[in-house]
């Protein structure tokens, strides 16, 4: 068989969007409604969507890294750190130099380019030439001034990609010093999930009616099964009454990234690693076996630092789940919450449903629940890399399930916890 022949791992990659399977999503106009904002400005314009649903993917097509300033909340933790990369990314100058002489000096400005993608922004530097024996003097330029002088009246947009990982006193800082340049045309995109989607008008209560959104949203099983079906025909694979395609779309979560990877590993159980001569129709595998071996790789110690609870922790009370385990608290919430589905949006009365139908014993009160929901995020934020697996919101009263692999691990790779 032809080596050069198109692989299944072209096709189905579950980290991104290939050119044969990806999906724009026209019905939706997310591409037109992302350009049109660029179009008119005078706004913050926040996408959100559930990780991995494919929003970055989608700024991303219309504003490349080449086209727009690029950064990452993850990575920024105060507002002199976010000023400081917008000035690294344009390739601003940060310090003026000075040398005087009284008898022979001479003056010259050097004008320089900033690379701001889409614009071409002139940075002037003063500078002295010839021979000197007089005083030298050498000062730092004042990042933030020097930033913002860049970006005022640009078209060059600046994008915030996962904004919410940002501590909220830092989105505030960020958010009011952006906001007049944002009057004068500035574009700024954030990319967040769904419930941190209003963080901006959150902290800013003067953003109210100046933050527009697009909601990119959970992918709908057709959408999901397109996938499936764009990948298998390049591949001459045939799921001829759509039976296996279902199955996946089923256990997906609404997340696309799942979803290409179960076709990746179907591939791969049937035998196929590249396309085919002619057509072959696929198998079922075992699904239990399937799954499950999925799941193992999914996010089972972002699991097991949740079920650990803090570092620093007293004895806690055993509780009895009907399955027969013994566990504590953290165990026993994480019990509740698979038990839901797991729901990816879960009330606290759901929660607590649920912890009664799990344990064996009477449901632990109120505010210890909503207390291990609390420590569960700050492990979540603090001590596992990426987006935060569980998410709860105490002013909205609501426990987020950030990650469809998470959701997908408490599916399939805890069986026996309820």
């Amino acid at each position: 068989m032809d080596d050069a022949r198109l692989r299944v791992g072209q096709v189905f990659v579950a980290g991104g969007a290939p050119t044969i399977t990806y999906n724009p999503r026209t019905e939706l106009n997310l591409e037109e409604r992302i350009q049109d904002y660029l179009d008119e400005g005078h706004r913050i314009l926040s996408v959100s969507g559930s990780t991995k649903t494919g929003k970055t993917v989608l700024v991303r097509r219309i504003v490349p890294p080449s086209d727009g300033i690029w950064l990452s909340g993850g990575a920024i933790n105060s507002s002199e750190q976010f000023w400081e990369s917008i000035a690294e990314n344009l390739g601003l100058f940060t310090s003026i130099e000075r040398t005087s002489d009284s008898k022979d000096e001479t003056w010259r400005t050097v004008t320089g380019q900033a690379n701001v993608g889409i614009a071409k922004g002139g940075v002037d530097k003063k500078e002295i030439t010839g021979t000197t024996n007089g005083e030298k003097v050498s000062r730092n330029r004042n990042v933030v001034t020097q930033a913002r002088e860049a970006l005022r009246g640009g078209i060059t947009p600046l994008i915030i990609d996962d904004f919410h990982y940002m501590p909220q006193a830092v989105q505030l800082e960020i958010v009011r010093s952006l906001k007049d340049l944002v009057f004068d045309g500035l574009r700024v995109i954030v990319i967040a999930v769904p419930h941190r989607a209003y963080d901006v008008v959150r902290v800013e209560r003067e953003m109210t009616g100046r933050v527009q959104q697009v909601s990119v949203g959970f992918w709908s099983e057709d959408e999901l099964a397109g996938i499936a079906r764009k990948g298998f025909d390049a591949l001459k694979l045939v799921d001829k009454d759509e039976s296996l395609i279902t199955r996946l779309t089923e256990e997906s979560f609404a997340s696309p990234h799942l979803m290409q990877d179960f076709c990746l590993q179907l591939c791969k159980a049937n035998g196929y690693r590249q396309a085919q001569d002619e057509y072959r129709q696929l198998v079922a595998p075992d699904w239990e076996s399937f799954f499950a071996d999925r799941a193992s790789m999914a996010s089972k110690s972002a699991f097991d630092l949740l079920a650990r609870g803090p570092r620093q922790r007293t004895d806690r009370k055993e509780r009895q789940l009907r399955s027969g385990s013994v566990t504590d608290i953290y165990g026993a919430v994480l019990a509740a919450i698979a038990h839901t589905g797991p729901g990816t949006e879960l009330t606290y009365e759901e929660i607590r449903a649920a912890l009664k139908d799990v344990l064996s014993s009477d449901a632990p009160q109120r505010h210890e629940v909503t207390r291990i929901l609390e420590e569960m995020t700050k492990i979540a934020t603090k001590e596992i890399e990426g987006e935060p697996v569980v998410d709860y919101d105490v002013e909205l009263g609501k426990l987020y399930i950030s990650d469809p692999y998470f959701a997908f691990f408490l599916r399939w790779g805890v069986p026996d916890l309820s």
